[in-house]
């Protein structure tokens, strides 16, 4: 009987959620849904390949086969168990079902246990209340679902579990190469709910040591934001002493800023002393100043001489004293019979010699 009908799934292409041709948002979120339902099937997946290595909390259910063998069965393995403890399960051989593969299009995966039924009854060679069967189904890459499954007579079933003296609602594996495929009655679902338990104790065993192992490495970092808050908490606390503070301190501020400001002026400003030396000694004694104005390093003069020209260069030999010029004609005086003159110069400051 194995492998009898494992062509006889092409009718069944027509078997799915009647998922129509869609644009925009709905293909969108046709593959989001997809990829979502791969994603729960991945994770499924490698939790039942933890379950039977050990690596995850698990029922394992003590089964009888139809010879008398005992065997343990976590996840979809079975191995052989020693000792005489009273069996809960039922493991029907690979020789007494009827084993086949079938291909079905993409749908959600909700929705596959109803796609399966269905098709398994189109395939089926007796009525649907006859039989009891188990599946496995797997994503292909291409699309779609491929689905092993597997059928047994119920009255064969039946015998068996009177055999073994288990009773009628007692869960039942079909055995394909050393895999349990469970049959999904109520009894299997009373034991799916319970892995389900430990399946969340598990999941909070993981969080709790994944917060062991980082803790030591996130330590510093609460340690800075403790920091970090008493600093802000210091600071407000200091905020309302600090304000008579800070108005001295703008004051001092303020005066010191005008203190740099005059020592700026004192050290721009000419020495006048010593301009009216220079000038007093660069005069020859035939002629005199009516007036002298300073503005910063610039010097104007104005008065008589014999000889403005003469004068001009007098002035401009003068260490002290650099870029003489007249800015005016100079005028004749015939009742002094002297020239009146009017000249610019520029202090040369530091170094210079009256």
């Amino acid at each position: 009987m194995d492998d009898a009908l494992v062509g006889a799934d092409a009718p069944l292409k027509q078997v799915g959620t009647g998922i129509q041709a869609m644009t925009g948002w709905g293909q969108l979120s046709l593959r989001a849904q997809t990829m979502l339902d791969r994603i729960g099937w991945g994770f499924g997946d490698f939790k039942r390949v933890l379950m039977e290595h050990g690596a995850w909390p698990a029922l394992s259910a003590a089964a009888v086969a139809a010879d008398g063998t005992r065997w343990s069965v976590t996840g979809t393995r079975a191995r052989p168990r020693s000792g005489s403890g009273k069996a809960s399960c039922l493991l029907v051989g690979e020789s007494d079902c009827l084993w086949g593969t079938m291909q079905l299009p993409d749908m959600p995966r909700r929705a596959l246990a109803g796609g399966i039924d269905e098709a398994l009854w189109r395939v089926s060679p007796m009525p649907p209340e006859q039989i009891v069967a188990a599946w496995h189904a797997e994503p292909q890459a291409q699309g779609g679902w491929s689905v092993e499954w597997g059928m047994c007579r119920r009255n064969t079933l039946a015998q068996q579990l009177e055999q073994q003296g288990l009773s009628e609602n007692a869960p039942v594996y079909l055995v394909r190469q050393g895999r349990a495929y469970p049959v999904r009655a109520a009894a299997w679902r009373k034991l799916d709910a319970r892995q389900r338990w430990m399946d969340w104790g598990g999941m909070v065993l993981v969080v709790l040591v994944l917060a062991a192992f980082s803790l030591p490495a996130l330590m510093p970092l609460v340690l800075k934001r403790q920091a970090v808050v008493r600093a802000v908490e210091h600071v407000s606390m200091l905020e309302p002493k600090a304000g008579p503070l800070r108005q001295k301190m703008d004051e001092l501020r303020h005066q010191a800023e005008l203190a740099e400001e005059l020592r700026k002026s004192v050290n721009a400003d000419l020495p006048l002393a010593s301009v009216i030396e220079a000038l007093s000694t660069s005069i020859p004694s035939d002629a005199w100043l009516d007036r002298i104005e300073v503005n910063g390093s610039e010097i104007r003069v104005t008065g008589l001489t014999g000889n403005a020209s003469e004068l001009i260069g007098h002035l401009g030999r003068q260490p002290g004293l650099a870029d003489v010029r007249a800015t005016g004609a100079s005028v004749r005086d015939a009742t002094l019979n002297k020239e009146r003159f009017t000249f610019e110069m520029r202090w040369r400051g530091e170094g210079a010699k009256p």
